[in-house]
């Protein structure tokens, strides 16, 4: 914590090794590390192996990048994702045309390497056939909480930050903003994390309208709330996948995740604490395999996933999901910047042609439709009647 300037881009292979260094340094002492929280695409580079492209390559094979290079994969993000697709676009499928971390790892797999970052992929894919993906013996414990006492949670927990200086610390962040020329973008570095750009119009008016400064509160609490929701659709879907796949290895290494209720905090000792510490003790005394106690309790069973999701789950990271990293762009819908939404797969693209914001938005595009054209047929009815008129005063 706090070994990192705010002006500075901390990329994912930085902390893989500065995470794992920390880890072997626990080992060497005869300790057990343990991991709480963090950013689940950095979390996944340090629980698996490959699951990023390029984790095999060793770093005295890469080719130094050149001046230019380096500037295409800190620039605007369309002209990063326009050379992926000329060098890789098999890959560049994979990618939503604005997701900048992975548009640029990948186009920078491919310069330092060589390598289309596709074919890295692929090799991934095949090497989890033959061992666990697993880099150590690992027990997941997913701490859950019912969805509507967990938002009244955040909610309070955002109002607690803003008691305890998280507006001195905004305030700081802010200054450091000014100082950047040209205008930093805030969906990279530091300036990306929820709490800084949903206050930037009350920072930008001069912090004196009380009004602009509740809608920053309301807007990081909103934001929070979205994050818990991603934050559980990984757990269920993506990671539930990823950790599926050591079963045909028994678990030897590990893998299995279980769920602690922390829904009613007055049960906290009993739900969480003594059952956490059961399951560890197990864990740690008998093995990943010895584990007796249930992955759930009997009332949240059905959120873990189950082996009907896995056979029928459609995901972009199997082997064979190449096939399926394609581009549709919708002509009715837009994205939060005015442009045409893009769906990434047939799946994801069949679930937006389902929405109710598509079939709401085809809906309001065919009113404005008629609407238009009685307007027009009106009017055509209307310049008509005027040059008849005008017609008429001249004979």
């Amino acid at each position: 914590m706090d070994h990192v300037n705010w002006g500075e881009e901390y990329f994912i292979h930085r902390f893989g090794e500065e995470a794992n260094a920390a880890i072997q340094d626990i080992h060497a002492r005869g300790k057990t590390p343990i991991i709480i929280g963090g950013t689940f695409y950095y979390l996944q580079k340090l629980l698996f192996k490959n699951k990023t492209a390029g984790d095999k390559e060793e770093s005295a094979k890469l080719r130094d990048l050149t001046k230019d290079e380096q500037a295409l994969l800190d620039g605007p993000v369309e002209e990063t994702f326009k050379k992926l697709q000329e060098v890789d676009p098999v890959i560049a499928g994979k990618f939503h045309p604005v997701d900048q971390r992975k548009i640029r790892r990948a186009l920078e797999i491919y310069l330092t390497t060589g390598e289309k970052a596709s074919d890295v992929y692929r090799e991934q894919k095949l090497d989890e056939f033959e061992d666990s993906c697993l880099n150590y013996n690992t027990l997941l414990l997913w701490l859950h909480c019912d969805k509507e006492v967990l938002s009244h949670r955040l909610d309070v927990r955002v109002d607690k930050m803003m008691e305890d200086g998280a507006l001195q610390e905004i305030q700081e962040l802010y200054d450091f903003y000014k100082q950047q020329d040209p205008e930093p973008d805030c969906s990279r570095s530091i300036l990306q994390v929820i709490g800084f750009k949903e206050f930037l119009p009350w920072l930008q008016s001069g912090e004196t309208d009380p009004k602009l400064f509740a809608e920053g509160v309301e807007r990081m609490k909103i934001r929070t709330r979205q994050y818990a929701k991603y934050q559980v659709k990984w757990i269920t879907k993506m990671l539930g996948v990823e950790l599926h796949k050591e079963a045909r290895f028994d678990y030897m290494y590990g893998g299995k995740m279980y769920l602690l209720d922390a829904t009613d905090l007055s049960n906290w000792g009993s739900l969480v604490g003594d059952r956490g510490v059961r399951i560890a003790q197990q864990f740690l005394k008998s093995g990943p395999s010895k584990v007796t106690e249930p992955e759930a309790p009997e009332h949240l069973k059905q959120l873990l996933p189950t082996s009907e999701f896995f056979d029928s789950f459609k995901s972009n990271k199997l082997k064979e999901s190449s096939a399926n990293w394609k581009h549709f762009e919708c002509s009715v819908c837009k994205d939060s910047e005015g442009r045409p939404l893009v769906a990434v797969g047939e799946t994801n693209w069949k679930i937006h042609e389902s929405s109710r914001r598509h079939r709401k938005q085809l809906a309001y595009n065919e009113r404005k439709r008629t609407h238009d054209e009685v307007v027009a047929k009106y009017k055509k009815i209307k310049e008509e009647r005027e040059a008849m008129k005008a017609e008429g005063n001249v004979n």
